[in-house]
């Protein structure tokens, strides 16, 4: 459900907030250039905070003179630790908000970043992405995270404000990395009042959805692609590359840190750039509204089975797959998995499935769990009175190049760490070679082989997603 619908809210032309799905997270992330452009001067004064936040970083890295024992850059080190931050229900999984680790993966290669700074006598930066640039494999995708976790005060009383507006209830709830205290070097995890998401048990916090992108400002391509044009000829000369797209990921990170004026040059020009968040309200990915797709979906196509008992949860999962397939092939609901005269990707489909499969559970009191990786793999069921039956479902697109590994090797892989024997899996079928015997017969084959190989039982079904020609009911 929706923030709104779980605590019952009537939003009027006043709330900007973004209306987040709290039973998962929302392919989109937060841009901080979105953020450094707004008008309203409380989120202007969080961009004086970004710049603060990462000059404190600089200043360990640069008390700590090099020596990596040293209580500076132990300091440095931990304030470079940016959890996922769940509360925001953001991500790229489409998964569970519990998100996806600790953080640890941006630390390293920050800290690298921030020495790289100070060797350049750089004592401020104004924006955080200059570390990004410096060093390879930083995960521009993380970079959400780091502006949720420096600015989470600020999100935090925006929240509030909301709660406080519409009578919303809130909670005590324990925060990591409420916010951060400059004199001391060191992040604070607070108890704050906020709404608890009934889903992960969490706190909720809001952002404003003019704020949201769903491609970043900043990339190591974009800046290089920016420096190439501005810089050819020193580039050539100085890296011996003449075709620019087939520079490695390594060499323009090279490039960024022996080049630091040109990344700031690169970040004051993407400043001027005129920028637009994601439009919620069309949805071109399909990054928004597949909860409500995948709820009419499964409105117009009932389940014609409820288990009554352990034994017949795998019928139920399997009849819970076809109402799902009908709904693509006879209602149609293939429309919502193609853009014009393309088909959407396999994590559209993954997701209006889990919403279509929220609205069967639901109305046959079964509790369905997805777990956090469920945007690419399994997913998982369980019924509501701990029976403990439960069924794993890895969906894949017949074309992905992937198809037959997912068959063979990541199904059996999700079997053995579930410690479950059952498996469907659903292939998502869009052109007529998919629909070839012999295509269909291999994939059967392969399924039975794999099973008795494996002592485990994988049962293939196939989704005709072709364009039809019925008129649509789906909106």
């Amino acid at each position: 459900m929706r923030f709104s619908e779980t605590f019952n809210i009537a939003r009027t032309e006043d709330d900007d907030w973004f209306d987040t799905l709290l039973l998962a997270d929302t392919n989109l992330c937060v841009d901080p250039f979105l953020l450094y452009d707004d008008a309203e001067e409380f989120w202007a004064l969080a961009h004086d905070d970004m710049i603060d936040f990462f000059a404190m970083v600089l200043r360990m890295v640069k008390s700590a003179k090099d020596n990596e024992k040293s209580p500076s850059w132990a300091k440095a080190k931990a304030l470079l630790l940016f959890p996922e931050p769940d509360e925001f229900c953001l991500g790229v999984t489409e998964g569970s908000p519990r998100g996806s680790g600790s953080g640890k993966g941006l630390q390293g290669p920050m800290l690298a970043s921030a020495k790289v700074a100070v060797g350049h006598d750089i004592e401020s930066i104004e924006h955080m992405e200059e570390l990004v640039l410096f060093q390879e494999g930083m995960g521009l995708d993380r970079i959400s995270d780091v502006v949720c976790n420096i600015l989470k005060s600020h999100f935090i009383k925006y929240t509030q404000e909301v709660a406080r507006r519409h009578s919303v209830p809130t909670e005590k709830i324990r925060v990591r990395h409420s916010s951060w205290d400059n004199e001391n070097a060191r992040w604070r995890d607070e108890i704050v009042d906020l709404p608890r998401n009934p889903y992960t048990g969490s706190a909720v916090i809001l952002t404003p959805a003019r704020f949201l992108r769903e491609i970043f400002t900043v990339s190591s391509d974009g800046f290089w692609d920016w420096a190439w044009t501005q810089e050819s000829e020193s580039l050539r000369a100085n890296f011996n590359y003449d075709v620019s797209w087939r520079v490695p990921a390594k060499l323009k990170a090279q490039m960024a840190r022996e080049h630091p004026d040109l990344v700031k040059e690169y970040l004051r020009d993407c400043e001027a750039q005129e920028k637009t968040p994601y439009d919620l309200e069309t949805d071109p990915l399909m990054r928004t509204k597949t909860y409500e797709l995948g709820r009419a979906l499964a409105n117009e196509n009932p389940l014609s089975f409820t288990p009554t008992n352990p034994s017949e949860f795998q019928k139920f999962v399997e009849a819970l797959i076809g109402a799902y397939a009908h709904g693509i092939e006879e209602s149609d609901g293939w429309r919502l998995l193609w853009d014009k005269a393309r088909f959407r990707p396999e994590s559209a489909c993954q997701s209006l499935f889990r919403f279509a499969a929220v609205q069967y559970c639901r109305a046959n009191q079964i509790d369905m769990t997805s777990e956090a990786n469920a945007g690419r793999g399994p997913v998982d069921f369980k019924f509501v009175q701990n029976w403990g039956a439960r069924a794993l479902i890895e969906m894949k697109l017949a074309s992905n190049s992937g198809f037959w590994r997912g068959l063979t090797k990541q199904t059996v892989q999700y079997l053995k760490s579930e410690e479950l024997k059952h498996a469907f899996f659903v292939c998502i079928c869009y052109e007529d070679k998919h629909f070839d015997p012999v295509f269909r017969g291999e994939v059967k084959k392969l399924a039975e082989s794999t099973s008795k190989d494996m002592n485990v039982v994988i049962k293939p079904v196939f989704i005709d997603a072709r364009p039809k020609t019925s008129a649509s009911k789906l909106h």
